[in-house]
C-alpha cells in the first residue's frame, strides 16, 4: 500500500489507476468509467471520495513538521485523505467504493455515475463520503433521521455541521436511501 504522501503526489489519473489495482488486490472487481471508479462490495455501505484536489499544480514537495504535512504546491488533503481512509477501511470491510473525478469542478464524476444507472442497484443502506476540511465535522445532506445523527455524534467524536456541496449531495437524492 502506498503511503499518504505518495497518494498526495499523484495526479487524478494516477490515483484512479492505482486504486483500480488496489481494489483488485483486495478482491474487488472495479469498474473504471469516464468520471469514476466503482467497486461493489458485500457490506451494505458505500464509501465515497473524490480523486481531484482544488490545487492546479501537482504536489511535489512535502514537508513533515511533527506529523503535520504541508506543501508549497498544496497538499491536496481534500480529498486525498478520503482516498487514503478508504484504502484502510477496505483492508478489513468489503464495502462498496465510489471514487469520483472532478468534484472540485462541479461533481462531474458523481453526475456521470448517476447517469450510468449504477445508482439504481447499489445494494447499500448508507453512503459515507470522507470530504471535510475540519477534523470532527459530520455533514448530512437531506438527512431527516435525527436518531441516526444522534448515533453518529454519540458513537464518535464527530459533530453535526453544514456543508455546501460534495459528490454525496448529488448521489443521495438519486439513491432513494
Amino acid at each position: 500500500m502506498k503511503t499518504f504522501e505518495h497518494i498526495c503526489r499523484m495526479t487524478q489519473p494516477e490515483v484512479k489507476q492505482y486504486m483500480h489495482g488496489y481494489l483488485t488486490s483486495h478482491k474487488y472487481a472495479p469498474t473504471s468509467e469516464d468520471g469514476f471508479l466503482y467497486a461493489k462490495g458485500d457490506v451494505p455501505v458505500m464509501l465515497v471520495a473524490h480523486m481531484d484536489t482544488v490545487h492546479k499544480e501537482q504536489c511535489k514537495d512535502i514537508n513533515n513538521n511533527n506529523g503535520k504535512l504541508s506543501s508549497p504546491q498544496g497538499i491536496g488533503g481534500d480529498d486525498r485523505c478520503g482516498v487514503y481512509i478508504i484504502m484502510n477501511i477496505v483492508k478489513e470491510l468489503h464495502c462498496s467504493v465510489l471514487l469520483c473525478e472532478d468534484e472540485e469542478r462541479g461533481c462531474i464524476g458523481a453526475h456521470k455515475f448517476v447517469k450510468a444507472d449504477y445508482i439504481k442497484n447499489l445494494g447499500v443502506n448508507y453512503m459515507i463520503e470522507f470530504d471535510r476540511k475540519g477534523n470532527n465535522d459530520a455533514v448530512f445532506y437531506s438527512c431527516a433521521n435525527e436518531d441516526f445523527i444522534d448515533f453518529v455524534e454519540d458513537a464518535t467524536n464527530f459533530k453535526f455541521a453544514t456543508g455546501s456541496v460534495s459528490d454525496i449531495s448529488v448521489l443521495m437524492p438519486e439513491a432513494n436511501l
